[in-house]
């Protein structure tokens, strides 16, 4: 019975859903995935799906005029990984005795506000009659972490971008920040990571390592790949809630996550290796209202003090 799982989301929406979908793949033993190409490319290569097509694939469209295409008639078993029922085609929420349909919510909207991989897994649980099933068997770090001898490329790698940049704290305070931590230990070594879409923070941060004489990095735009590779052999990590911050979390990275507007109780991973720092702003977290704020200042409000004092906690261990 050759199952299909569509999962639309970022990276970081995927690492939600990851154990979830190991679930999956532990009961269903294969799948495959439909996924953006370049984070299906990537789950593919860090060997947590067999195989995976583009959910980009013209296929994809013509499902919405009611039709199955023949590339997806091939799968007679389909879970569709979604926020809002009405964003999955209507064909596959009819009653069919030629394929079984499941929908599963990514984001908990309902009055318990569940974490989002806790949310996921708990349904596929449900869905799969696994009861005795614990998402903790789950959550195993992945493929690229290494052992903590091993960590041994970077001892703090700091990623100050995001994909809102009303989630992101002020670039200047994480240059502060790594300041302050040389000024503790002039040995560490430290890398910034910037995404291809935040070329503007470049020039800052270009700028503070020039002036660092080779004791701190600079990789913006690379592969993934390289990037996991890059987090799986260094031992500390710093961001805001973003896509990078799930996956230093999930390579094995001791992870400092900064929270302004997004509630971590919802969206951070859920792993043992992290600690999330929320904003002292009475009005954070507000969930998705921040997307009308005309005043986002909860993560300018995140003092570089308190965050240098729990690195630096960190990093002593």
């Amino acid at each position: 019975m050759p199952t299909l799982v569509v999962n639309q989301g970022a990276i970081g929406d995927l690492l939600l859903s990851l154990p979830a979908m190991r679930l999956l793949r532990k009961v269903k033993c294969d799948f495959t995935l439909a996924a953006q190409p370049y984070q299906g490319l990537f789950l593919k290569k860090a060997k947590e799906v067999a195989s995976v097509i583009p959910c980009t694939a013209r296929a994809f469209s013509e499902l919405y005029t009611g039709s199955i295409p023949p590339l997806l008639q091939y799968f007679d078993d389909i879970w569709w990984f979604s926020r809002r029922r009405g964003l999955v085609p209507d064909v596959y929420l009819l009653h069919s005795n030629d394929w079984s349909s499941q929908v599963i919510f990514t984001v908990d909207e309902g009055p318990d506000m569940r974490n989002c991989a806790m949310f996921q897994f708990e349904q596929v649980k449900k869905c799969l009659g696994m009861e005795d099933e614990s998402i903790e068997e789950f959550l195993y770090p992945m493929c690229f972490s290494r052992s903590p001898e091993d960590r041994q490329l970077f001892d703090l790698v700091i990623h100050p971008g995001s994909g809102s940049r009303t989630k992101c704290w002020p670039v200047e305070k994480f240059l502060e920040t790594a300041e302050e931590v040389l000024k503790h230990d002039s040995s560490l070594r430290l890398l910034f990571v910037l995404g291809p879409a935040e070329e503007e923070m470049g020039h800052e941060i270009m700028s503070f390592v020039e002036d660092k004489d080779g004791r701190v990095l600079y990789m913006q735009g690379q592969d993934i790949m390289l990037v996991a590779d890059t987090l799986g052999g260094s031992s500390h990590f710093l961001g805001n809630d973003s896509g990078i911050s799930h996956l230093a979390a999930w390579c094995g990275a001791c992870s400092i996550i900064l929270f302004g507007p997004t509630q971590p109780g919802i969206w951070k991973p859920p792993l043992a290796n992290l600690q999330v720092i929320i904003s002292p702003a009475s009005c954070s977290p507000c969930g998705d209202a921040y997307r009308k704020c005309t005043d986002v200042h909860c993560m300018e409000d995140i003092q570089v003090k308190d965050v240098t004092e729990v690195l630096l906690k960190h990093l002593a261990r």
